[in-house]
């Protein structure tokens, strides 16, 4: 089993969906630098009720940590 681990920055705004069977998804983004690298973006996707209840505090700019 892997386990990956992100930490950086969020590039735009959190977005909160709904699927045809009715589930909450949350969308986003995480800007990654290596000290004089570029930038590596990672697609990032929530679920459920937690994914609700976190889409108001993911922000443009904001710092998160993201495992999975």
């Amino acid at each position: 089993m892997n386990l990956l681990l992100i930490a950086g920055g969020v590039g735009k705004d959190a977005e909160l969906r709904t699927t045809q069977n009715g589930k909450k998804v949350l969308g986003f983004s995480v800007g990654v630098s290596a000290r004089d690298k570029e930038t590596t973006w990672f697609d990032c996707s929530m679920w459920g009720e937690r994914a609700e209840k976190l889409a108001p505090y993911i922000k443009k700019g904001g710092k998160v940590t993201v495992s999975g």
